[in-house]
């Protein structure tokens, strides 16, 4: 993700790798293999679609992810898989590239990426679960263009007011749905008109605009979605535009595996740590583990300014607490 911060996923590498490198150092027996791994492509931002490398590994890539488009280059996932060495033929056939019965856990060190850790002054956090999303990329709203000062108000399709008029149906319903209990965050990070209106004095005709939605839930998901269609359709009607959806990307929510999050939550206390129980807005290739069978379990670090901007921050003694945290946690399994 461009400037997107130093440890959002590197953390949890060398973390990892940490742990391979004392064990070897204290020359730890162990009962079963440990394998520290490195996935390419959990974030959306190249594809629109996260978890590539978990995916890939689990068999959970569809044909319609491996034809998804670079948003710079426009090149299928399946061009840079093969690029890669990835076994194409597998991957197509939807074959796990490992046995999954012989993974005892799946555990991953992580910094949290909001400010509840920091808030509440706490090192370490044990995850819960992990909200899933749908994600559109880009979705059209459709008008007319015109000239500005030629057109009067009631014959405008503007699409502009059209959008701007959904957002805020949008944060509206949003804000209903947190009073009624539901697990919800709303984001449209993209918005923009299109190069041939995109002038002051012309009405734009047509504005693209992305909409992501996370939940820990799946119905709030669902019901989330269809009422974003069901608004769309009524300000197409109220304003005589129209709203062209691109294929949804969904991502399951997950929980994680409860005797792992004691075991985490005990390692803590027994070292006398402040730690506390959060869920994961964020998603993490742990939900696709977790959602495939496999014991998986999530500590978070505490993370200074936010994450996927630049000015991210982790304290190396924070992420060394972590780090003891998942080793003994890795030698107890």
């Amino acid at each position: 993700m461009p400037r997107g911060g130093n440890y959002d996923g590197l953390a949890g590498i060398v973390a990892g790798l940490v742990c391979a490198i004392r064990m070897r150092r204290e020359h730890a027996p162990l009962g079963r293999a440990f394998t520290t791994v490195a996935f390419r492509g959990e974030e959306s931002a190249w594809f629109g679609k996260p978890y590539l490398g978990s995916a890939a590994l689990l068999g959970k890539l569809t044909d319609k992810d491996l034809a998804l488009k670079h948003r710079d280059t426009g090149y299928p996932l399946m061009f840079y898989m093969r690029e890669a060495g990835a076994d194409t033929q597998r991957l197509i056939r939807g074959e796990p590239l490992v046995d999954l019965r012989s993974i005892a856990a799946y555990l991953e060190l992580h910094i949290e990426q909001g400010p509840v850790l920091e808030d509440a002054d706490r090192p370490i956090g044990i995850v819960t679960g992990i909200r899933g999303n749908f994600r559109h990329r880009a979705i059209r709203c459709i008008g007319t263009a015109g000239h500005s000062g030629a057109v009067p108000k009631r014959m405008r399709q503007d699409a502009v007011f059209a959008v701007a008029d959904l957002l805020s149906r949008i944060e509206e319903a949003w804000d209903e749905w947190l009073l009624n209990g539901h697990d919800l965050v709303v984001t449209s990070g993209v918005l923009h008109t299109n190069a041939d209106t995109h002038a002051p004095s012309i009405i734009p005709g047509e504005v693209s605009f992305s909409l992501e939605a996370r939940s820990r839930s799946q119905d709030t998901l669902d019901g989330f979605h269809r009422a974003v269609a069901a608004e769309c359709d009524a300000i197409g009607t109220e304003r005589t535009v129209r709203f062209e959806f691109d294929p949804p990307i969904f991502s399951a929510p997950a929980t994680m595996d409860g005797a792992l999050v004691e075991l985490l939550a005990g390692t803590c206390a027994a070292r006398g740590l402040a730690y506390m129980r959060i869920p994961s807005g964020a998603g993490h290739d742990a939900a696709l583990f977790a959602n495939a069978g496999v014991p998986a379990a999530m500590i978070f670090v505490r993370n200074q300014h936010g994450s996927h901007n630049p000015e991210e921050g982790m304290l190396i003694e924070d992420f060394l607490l972590g780090t003891d945290v998942l080793y003994q946690a890795l030698r107890a399994i």
